[in-house]
């Protein structure tokens, strides 16, 4: 099987991602759908092989005879192209998914992301959270605001990742970035050690632990930027599940410090367009007095509603998807696909205002 043909193919087609499994045809994931390849199924053999010679030194070990339960790591070919790879094991055969990673970091407005992301990335405060599924664009989106602060200001950015995705090179910027089993044994261990490294902005791959969790919120506490990814659908879900995180008894120290920290939730959807091309949905709070009071109260219901006022570039999935119809961008069936709720949406794109804030 000849591996880098598929790469290489995978990238002049622009896949998003490529799917490798034993006993199965590779596949593709273009535009959204997943595409098999014409060719011979992998073999098991040749998936072990294709593994042994692309997985980190550290992790070699890891997929010797049935080990292997999830490893996740970057992979370079020589001509710079990268991607972030899952390995796993299905019916007792190694699989792999390969997420193809662009080198050029894009910006902002070729995302077409909202402009007050930019204002958000700049704010030079707070916690910024991105919030999605997997696939749904929160590194991207979040390399874009990075890249942003990097060409604007004079500043100390680390970065920890599982794996390390974009590269950025030093523009204005003093950047490290450091890979967990790499560099670091942990989040939670690399970012006690980037608070006693002069940062003024830390990007933490995920929330995905109380520790990494409570680390973040104290370093946006004391006056650092912070931002991170959390696996959810909306602004109130992730409030929701950071809370869930911690036990009882610390909730109210946590309710005060994300209420105080909060710069933005920005929750994004990839939808198709009318060409076939990827585009943003994205729903945006930012933080403030009202957005604390809600947060402290613990009336996160009432958050949908406030998101809906457009306050300080403030939108929800909703109104994005109707702008995006509107400015004939998606198709009416694309944008009810992915409605918060669909009858009003529908409504809307009628032109009967019944949808609050549209």
């Amino acid at each position: 099987m000849d591996f880098d043909r598929i790469l290489r193919f995978a990238l002049e087609h622009k896949a998003s991602d490529i799917h490798l499994q034993a006993a199965a045809q590779p596949m593709l994931r273009l535009a959204g759908q997943i595409r098999a390849l014409e060719g011979s199924p992998v073999s098991e053999e040749d998936m072990l092989a294709f593994l042994q010679q692309i997985v980190p030194r550290h992790l070699s070990e890891d997929i010797v005879g049935t080990a292997v339960r999830g490893l996740d790591f970057s992979y370079a070919l020589p001509s710079g192209e990268r991607f972030r790879c899952s390995a796993f094991r299905t019916l007792d055969r190694f699989g792999m998914t390969m997420r193809a990673i662009r080198t050029d970091i894009p910006s902002i407005e070729a995302l077409n992301l909202p402009k007050v992301i930019g204002d958000i990335a700049l704010a030079r405060r707070g916690l910024t959270l991105v919030t999605g599924t997997t696939g749904s664009g929160k590194s991207t989106t979040l390399a874009s605001m990075i890249d942003l602060i990097n060409t604007n200001y004079r500043t100390k950015i680390i970065t920890v990742e599982d794996p390390i995705e974009y590269v950025h090179a030093n523009k204005k910027a003093l950047i490290s970035q450091i890979e967990v089993g790499v560099d670091t044994t942990s989040f939670d261990q690399a970012l006690r050690q980037a608070l006693r490294q002069d940062p003024d902005v830390i990007l933490v791959g995920e929330l995905r632990d109380v520790e990494t969790l409570r680390i973040a919120l104290r370093a946006a506490d004391t006056g650092h930027q912070v931002f991170s990814t959390v696996h959810s659908a909306n602004a109130p879900q992730t409030i929701e599940r950071i809370i869930a995180m911690f036990p009882a008894n610390e909730h109210a120290l946590l309710l005060s410090q994300l209420a105080n920290s909060i710069e933005a939730i920005i929750s994004q959807r990839l939808v198709t367009g009318h060409k076939d091309n990827r585009l943003p949905a994205i729903e945006i709070l930012r933080g403030g007095p009202v957005t604390a009071k809600f947060i402290l109260e613990g009336k996160l219901t009432e958050l949908a509603s406030y998101i809906q006022t457009g306050e300080c570039g403030m939108q929800s999935f909703d109104q994005h998807l109707l702008a995006l119809y509107q400015k004939e961008q998606i198709s009416g069936t694309e944008a009810l696909r992915w409605a918060t709720n669909p009858e009003a949406l529908s409504t809307a794109m009628r032109g009967i205002k019944f949808l609050k804030g549209i």
